[in-house]
This record gives C-alpha cells, structure tokens and sequence, in this order.
C-alpha cells in the first residue's frame, strides 16, 4: 500500500491489574510428545519486545504505553506468570523514528528491531506508529516473527493475506470518524464543518470515515487541511495557526481534528489567539486531556480549553464506577514507577495496560504447549472478552483490524473525560460500513486476575 507517512501515533485512556492463573509461553514448548524450540520461550519464561518512543518528539503521553502494559506484566508475574511461566518484556527505544527532532544518536526502528530479533522474542507486542511498524513488516515476516498489537488506528494492520503474522489492537481512524459523522449529523444538521488531519494515514483514514462512501451518513467537510509534523516542531507550533484562521473565515462551526496531542495543543492554543471557539471533536488518539493541556498548563493557562471537546473511546472513563479503574490505579501504584495516588490516570497509560490484559488472555487461552503457529490461530478463533474493552476483541482469518467500535466522550476537565451518553456503537472500518448500537461487554473482572 503506497502513502506518505508522516510521524503519527495514537492514543486513548489509563492503567490496570492483573492476577493469577494466566498463560505464557518458553523456548523449549512441547507439543505432542516432542520438544518443539520456540524462539523466545523457555520452560519458565516468554520474552517479547517493542520499539516505541521513550525518547524524543513522541515521548510525551505515548511513553507511557508501554511501560503501562510492562506493568501488568509485573504484576501477572508476581503471582506466578501465566501457566509457570513469567513474561519478560524487552523496550526498545526507536524514537518515533525522528533523527533530527530529539532522536539525534538513537537507533531507528529497523535497529532496532533487529537488536529484538537478536535476543530473541518470540513476538513484538504493541509497538506504536504506522511509519515505524510499517518499516519492519516485512522484516518481521522473513523472520516469523508475529507482529502483534500494534498500537495505531491504520488500516495498513488488517492484511492477512500478505502479512498473517501481523494483528492491530484498537479501533481503526475510519471507524472512530463514521461515528463521528453520526454524532455530527444528529447535533449539529447542517453546520459548516471543518477537518484537520495529520498528513499520513491519521488523517486520510480519518478524512475517509467522516465522508463515508457515496450513499453513506457521512460528513463532507467545508475545508479540509492537512499539517506536517516536520512543520509542526520547526515552527514550534505555529503551523497550524493558518488553518484555524481558515476554518474561522469559513465560519465552521465544528471544527474535526485527526491530530497527535502536540498538534492539538498547538491547534486549540491557535483558536484561543483568534477568538475562535467552535465545538472540536477530536480523535481519541490526540485528545487525551492530561497530555493536551500540560504544554497550556506550562504557559500560564488556568482553564483547560479543551474542556467540552468530543471525543471517543473503546475503555471505561477514568470516573466511570467500572471495576477495572480501581485495579488499575492499584497496578500503577505498584508497578509504574513514579506513580502515586495523587497521580491522574491518564489515556495512554489505560491503553497500554489494556492491551497488555488482552495479550495476557490470549496467552491463556493458548494454553502451556504452543507455537508461533498455533498461537496465531488462537487470536483467529477466540474471543476474548475477559479484557476491560467496552466490546469484545474479535480477529479472524481474514479480518486482523482489532477492535470496532466504542462511545462518544466528552473532555470534563483537565485530567478526565465521561461518556457522552454511553450509547455503544459498533461499525467496520470500510466508509460504506454502517454504524450500529450496540451492547456493552461485561465489566467484570475475570476471577483469573483477582
């Protein structure tokens, strides 16, 4: 698939806990009788790895990924491991892959890689960003070696047939806009809408659910831009400032942005200069509230603009009365360092540990004696539910996207977010796709992780 790609990330929402009686996987796995090597598992333990950003233009907020789901990690291992077995889980730092933006001296991603391949893992897990995982998706695969949990919206994930090995894990940006353009149809019929989009999938993928395929409930933009993350730090910001003045001249009075939380800082920090207050409806991957308004916070801001913002999410709000919120902050108190009880639970850190529950499940449910093979088909033919998801996290044979679908959220304040009206929607990540409402999974915690 040919793009231009630029540096993009994702986000979204906290952190989480994890028990007893999980599943991993060693370098020696036995299976019918013979003893099968498995690169990356030992009788006693399975090392994975990731190259993510935790230094550099990215760092900010999607550092905490990771390290978030290493911490569920920890804990899984304190009880035990999964199935005898501890997870060892390796962080590589490829800077988003930036040389020349904070990265100077820091191998790429592709190095990177390789120094994983070298350990070795038996699979990357959630390693974050569309340019830098497609850099090495044919690396991976020469390799065997599966390419999971991805953390990014792309629709680049979701290509069995020539990449089998390689599975997302959050919602697509064309399936998070198709909501969007039913939230905007129904509250705002007939206003001017504007769209920002980072240059790259981010913003293509999210342009392309917003407008939806000819028939579609879709939204057609009255200006649509795209901005330059190289442009975005050498002017420090300033960038965007043309666009927002635009999109004031066209008297958009909803504003959708497709932006990392850097790019939105800069964009609300612009609106505020003009005088300019439309509603914004911002992606989950740049709208969490405790990395948008640190930067305002820094500059003498009291208020947290981006208060009122739309947004969207596949995890319980941080307020919300889920039970996984407070076994989160447990796991975090224990397991991050750094983390107190004063700390706020912020998106990025329940993403990572979200994702990082998901991969203990699939774990478990792969049982003691697998391989790279057989582990694979184990995420194709299960459903795991056992997950703090708002849906369940179903793949198949030929559908490797993730999750599809979550609710609206609504910005409360500087630190936290709340649904919009709880309704869950569910859809596809095709622009024709229809948008559904859906229910809720449980919210139970599995007894496993008491």
């Amino acid at each position: 698939m040919n793009r231009t790609r630029a540096r993009r990330l994702i986000t979204s929402s906290a952190a989480l806990v994890l028990c007893t009686g999980l599943v991993m996987v060693g370098s020696s796995v036995v299976t019918a009788g013979a003893t099968t090597k498995v690169p990356g598992v030992t009788s006693k333990s399975i090392t994975i790895g990731a190259t993510v950003p935790l230094t550099g233009l990215a760092a900010p907020g999607y550092s905490e990924i990771a390290k978030s789901a290493d911490a569920v990690f920890k804990y899984v291992n304190s009880k035990g491991g999964v199935n005898g077995r501890k997870i060892n889980y390796v962080l590589k730092d490829d800077c988003y892959d930036t040389p020349g933006l904070g990265c100077t001296g820091v191998p790429n991603t592709v190095t990177q890689t390789h120094a994983l391949l070298s350990i070795p893992v038996f699979a990357t897990v959630g390693s974050l960003g569309t340019p830098t995982q497609d850099s090495v998706r044919s690396l991976l695969k020469a390799n065997g070696v599966p390419q999971l949990f991805v953390n990014s919206g792309s629709t680049d994930w979701n290509n069995p047939s020539q990449y089998p090995g390689l599975f997302g894990w959050q919602p697509s940006y064309t399936a998070e806009a198709k909501i969007f353009a039913k939230y905007i149809n129904a509250t705002y019929p007939g206003a001017n809408v504007c769209f920002l989009g980072q240059s790259d999938d981010v913003g293509t993928d999210g342009l392309a659910g917003l407008i939806g395929a000819p028939g579609a409930e879709g939204v057609t933009p009255t200006v649509t831009d795209f901005y330059s993350v190289d442009a975005l730090v050498a002017t420090n910001g300033a960038s965007v400032g043309q666009y927002i003045s635009a999109f004031q001249s066209a008297k958009c009075t909803v504003v959708v942005l497709y932006t990392i939380p850097g790019a939105t800082d800069a964009v609300i920090g612009a609106a505020l200069q003009l005088g300019y207050s439309p509603h914004w409806v911002i992606s989950n991957i740049g709208s969490d509230p405790v990395t948008v308004f640190a930067p305002l916070s820094a500059k003498g801001l009291t208020q947290d603009p981006e208060i009122g913002a739309v947004s969207f999410s596949w995890l319980p709000a941080t307020t919300s009365g889920s039970p996984w919120i407070p076994l989160m902050r447990t796991l975090m108190t224990k397991y991050y360092p750094g983390f107190t009880s004063a700390t706020p639970l912020d998106g990025n850190m329940e993403y990572g540990i979200s994702w990082g529950v998901a991969f203990v499940e699939a774990l478990k449910a792969a049982g003691r004696n697998f391989t790279r093979a057989s582990f694979l088909k184990t995420l194709t033919s299960t459903t795991f539910t056992q997950t703090p998801s708002l849906l369940p996290l179903r793949y198949t044979a030929g559908d490797h996207q993730g999750l599809d679908g979550g609710y609206l959220t609504s910005v409360t304040s500087a630190t936290a977010v709340t649904p919009l009206t709880g309704t869950v929607y569910q859809t596809n990540s095709a622009p024709s796709g229809p948008v559904t409402v859906t229910a809720k999974s449980s919210a139970a915690i599995p007894t496993w992780l008491k």
